[in-house]
């Protein structure tokens, strides 16, 4: 049984080594896949899709160069080095985007803990924070104000982290 989560362009890698030792291209996605595949020997976008780690259109332009391949008469097993490589420097890229986004993303959390850590340090220092904030007035006042600029901010933050995110991404 074919594990769920492999990597797209290690599929991809397997099926053209299989494909350099001699095999068929039907019977090389058979034996990777561990599932049969189409009587055109290429499996079909949702088999590929299912494998998890690679997204439908991923799946896509492997089928897609697949056959292309078979019109052309290009050897197959080279096409899918080349889209295996493409694969996994896209999955690279995301990762480098991910990990870009991370401080972003956490900053956008310490700093909403932050009005909560002064309520909690003006407490614990004798003050009445809470009193002041609830009591009506000015504090009163603070508060709204301090909750509609967090609610903002945190409203900013998340629009340019999404925007950062897609940026790069090819659709």
């Amino acid at each position: 049984m074919p594990d769920q989560t492999r990597d797209l362009a290690v599929v991809v890698t397997e099926v053209a080594s299989q494909l350099r030792a001699g095999a068929d291209p039907g019977r090389a996605w058979e034996q990777v896949l561990g599932r049969p595949v189409g009587g055109d020997g290429m499996p079909d976008v949702d088999t590929l899709a299912l494998l998890g780690a690679g997204d439908r259109s991923q799946a896509a332009a492997v089928v897609a160069a697949g056959a292309l391949a078979r019109e052309l008469g290009a050897p197959l097993a080279q096409v899918l080095d080349r889209v295996a490589d493409g694969l996994a420097t896209a999955a690279e890229a995301e990762g480098e985007r991910r990990a870009a986004l991370a401080g972003p993303r956490a900053t956008a959390r310490v700093l909403t803990g932050l009005p909560v850590l002064g309520v909690v340090l003006g407490a614990a220092v004798g003050a009445d924070p809470v009193g002041v904030l609830l009591g009506g007035g000015p504090g009163t006042a603070a508060l709204v104000l301090g909750v509609m600029l967090l609610l903002v901010g945190r409203w900013w933050i998340s629009r340019l982290v999404r925007r950062a995110a897609r940026a790069g991404r090819v659709t």
